[in-house]
């Protein structure tokens, strides 16, 4: 029997322009299969050594071996090479679609979304948690007084009462004041984000982006074709002068001030502030992404950047699908004077107008007082569970991996201080049930994040504390 070779040639096509590195290697690699090039049986580079041969994150190059590993076109487990599969799913396909299906060009879609949630996925909050009852009950006494125009359409904006709602909403809770003629309502700050890049955006426009970044930001403008330019964050938040250093006249700045997306630090008032005096000079746009402002776990959450005096001009984005659950698919966006007309326009190119029952639903349920009461009940808990994983990280895990004091949020920053490799832990851990993500995969240009983003959120004490016990015995091991 011949001997696989220890890695099998790899060689990879130019990078198409309006292609996402990701989609590149995972389409790349796809179709070395389907033409044989690589074949069944070989066995690729390992994720480090494809990721430096071609100068690329090594988050990447691990996620693309995964979706395609759970496709069906690899297999293999981690310490015993990465192969082609014997078999592949395009083997029982007939002929005629086999050949159609080979000409399409498939998008990468990641696989960190799929159900349930293991320890410890960052982004999950507690959905078992929802009064659903409430819920269920003011989805009721919606129907009840459903008519005819509820069932025809929608305002193009967004229901009225919904946006009443959001304005006295984030008065009372944000500091913002606001009327609802300025609030649009869209699917989640996902579809904010994207719009914004569309709208404010041109080709080649530079953006400040955080690093590191929510990588559903990053989509939002690769996709509008924006030059992307990391500015560091440290303990303050992000760095104007890093930011003027790097670029000193972006289109626009994109922020996270209340929960930094990575780190979790707050934006201090000084940087605040003194990014407001910025911008208005320079002329900057503002996106403030206020993603999981709620969940502030001592004192009263800190107010948006929106509502300071000269922030009028700042777009703030926030989403109830983290708040309330993930497949509601409603969130806000706080436009600035003058830009609605064009929003309400593309949005409605884009899906012409929100789903009116949902946002009827969710109207009774703020004006009710459910989600304020949901809302405080939530801290409680995430506040408990904070801490249950703090004080198991103390005596489990103490020595290999650091969390810091953090104040609001679904996760923590948790740094390795043991030199072992965070993307291999990852791996290791699916066969323990453990679903870890590395700081390093919401990193653009840094290479100092060197540990995981550990969300408590979504998982009772007794989860974390089995999680824990088996990240423990991960760290203790020693790298294959």
């Amino acid at each position: 029997m011949s001997k696989i070779p220890t890695h099998h040639p790899l060689a990879l096509p130019p990078k198409p322009a309006d292609s996402t590195l990701s989609r590149w290697l995972y389409e790349s690699i796809r179709d070395a299969i389907l033409a044989g090039k690589l074949p069944r049986g070989a066995r690729l580079p390992s994720t480090r050594s494809l990721a430096d041969s071609h100068g690329i994150s090594r988050r990447i190059a691990v996620d693309v071996y995964e979706q395609l590993r759970q496709e069906g076109y690899l297999s293999g487990q981690v310490g015993s090479g990465t192969m082609v599969s014997p078999k592949i799913p395009d083997d029982y396909q007939p002929a005629s679609v086999k050949a159609s299906v080979q000409t399409e060009r498939q998008s990468f879609l990641p696989a960190s979304y799929s159900r349930p949630a293991m320890p410890f996925r960052p982004i999950e909050p507690a959905i078992s948690e929802f009064p659903m009852e409430t819920w269920a009950r003011c989805s009721a006494k919606v129907m009840r007084q459903a008519n005819v125009a509820m069932l025809a359409g929608g305002d193009l904006a967004g229901l009225p009462a919904l946006r009443e709602a959001i304005a006295a909403y984030l008065g009372a809770s944000r500091g913002v004041s606001c009327s609802p003629d300025q609030i649009l309502i869209v699917s989640g700050a996902q579809q904010a984000l994207d719009l914004i890049a569309r709208i404010v955006m041109k080709p080649d426009d530079s953006v400040w982006m955080e690093d590191p970044a929510y990588l559903g930001a990053l989509d939002a403008f690769r996709n509008a074709k924006a030059k992307i330019i990391p500015v560091h964050v440290d303990e303050e938040g992000l760095s104007l002068a890093d930011g003027i250093r790097r670029c000193p006249k972006p289109r626009a700045v994109y922020l996270t001030p209340a929960h930094q997306f990575g780190l979790g630090v707050t934006l201090s008032l000084p940087r605040r502030l003194e990014l407001l005096r910025w911008a208005e000079k320079s002329g900057a746009v503002l996106i403030e992404d206020d993603y999981d402002s709620e969940f502030r776990f001592s004192g009263r959450p800190i107010p948006a950047m929106r509502g300071l005096q000269g922030a009028e001009d700042i777009f703030h984005v926030g989403t109830f699908n983290k708040a309330i659950f993930p497949s509601l698919r409603l969130g806000y966006l706080l436009v600035p004077q003058g830009w609605m007309d064009t929003f309400v326009s593309l949005r409605f190119q884009s899906d012409r107008h929100p789903p009116t029952l949902s946002q009827a639903t969710l109207a009774q349920f703020i004006e009710e007082g459910h989600f304020a009461r949901h809302l405080r009940r939530m801290r409680a808990i995430y506040g408990e569970r904070r801490e249950a994983l703090q004080r198991d990280a103390e005596r489990y895990l103490r020595g290999a991996l650091e969390l810091p004091e953090i104040a609001a949020g679904l996760y923590t920053p948790a740094y390795l201080c043991n030199g072992m490799d965070p993307e291999e832990i990852v791996q290791r851990g699916v066969a323990s049930k453990l679903e870890l993500w590395t700081l390093a995969r919401s990193a653009i240009e840094r290479t100092d994040l060197r540990g995981f983003a550990l969300g408590f959120a979504a998982f009772t004490p007794q989860e974390i504390r089995k999680g824990t016990l088996a990240l423990a015995k991960l760290l203790e091991a020693k790298a294959a």
